[in-house]
């Protein structure tokens, strides 16, 4: 009888083991402060910089917020990329946007980092932007999770 109630604890972590993945990630991290404790940063090699930059470990924002995209051609041949936010990430984004006006945003799409963006403005509308620096079988991966702005909704796509 004991064990019954030890079951659910024993599958629990084969489930969430199981649990799939993203298949694109889009994660906006924020350039760490000089007091930030290095277990909560990490350092990243940011194009044009001199030195690694420390960015906290937790992105201010994520996939999960996403609700539609606008993909464009970007003048130097890459692609970019609008991200239209839900509730949660356009709160996100305006308290990360007023708060830490003259930081850094550093975007990463699956893993490698795109770009770093200065924040000089409050941004209200939860809409967020990666200018270029994309490649097409990324937008590819994201036109099947994400509605895109301007294009009728295709049949089987997943909605979030």
């Amino acid at each position: 009888m004991r064990f019954r109630f030890l079951l659910p604890l024993l599958i629990a972590p084969l489930l969430m083991a199981g649990a799939k993945k993203p298949v694109v990630t889009v994660r906006f991290h924020l350039k760490a402060a000089g007091s930030d404790a290095p277990p909560f940063v990490v350092p990243v090699q940011v194009p044009g910089a001199p030195a690694p930059v420390n960015i906290k470990k937790i992105p201010e924002i994520s996939e999960r917020s996403i609700q539609a995209i606008y993909p464009f051609q970007a003048a130097d041949g890459t692609m970019g990329c609008a991200y239209k936010l839900d509730a949660h990430g356009r709160i996100g984004l305006d308290t990360t946007s007023s708060e830490n006006k003259g930081g850094v945003l550093v975007a990463f799409v699956n893993g490698r980092l795109v770009t770093a963006m200065l924040i000089d403005k409050r941004i209200s509308d939860g809409v967020i932007m990666i200018p270029s620096g994309l490649f097409p079988p990324e937008i590819d991966a994201m036109k099947k999770l994400y509605p895109v702005i301007g294009e009728t909704p295709k049949k089987g796509k997943k909605k979030r």
